[in-house]
């Protein structure tokens, strides 16, 4: 799939091997191919703590965004997420809280 300026490459089925493949040279390569063809190449990955794509994954990768679940995400398993990155040399960029429950009130929307 794809349009003028964005492209979509589906992750295909999963196996039990999912992350033996993701190390392996040709996934390696076809990145490679990916960053000289694009200006940015975005990898949505499963949750790192359920997950070891998303770690797998991010070594290949410039930098990673953690999503955290508001109202879900504890402390200590983000702590131990970012231990994990940190000690597989991944590039946190920054984090994203989704699924907040409160609304920003609107005075603030409107100074936007």
């Amino acid at each position: 799939m794809h349009g003028e300026n964005l492209w979509l490459v589906s992750c295909g089925s999963g196996t039990d091997q999912s992350v033996g493949l993701l190390q392996s040279d040709l996934v390696k390569k076809r990145i490679a191919e990916l960053r000289k063809e694009f200006n940015y190449v975005l990898l949505d990955t499963p949750a790192l703590n359920a997950y070891s794509e998303g770690v797998a994954l991010g070594q290949f990768a410039d930098g990673l965004v953690l999503v955290l679940e508001a109202n879900s995400t504890r402390r200590d398993a983000t702590a131990r997420i970012t231990e994990r990155l940190h000690s597989m040399q991944v590039n946190i960029l920054g984090a994203v809280l989704n699924k907040r429950r409160f609304p920003i009130p609107d005075s603030l929307y409107r100074r936007l």
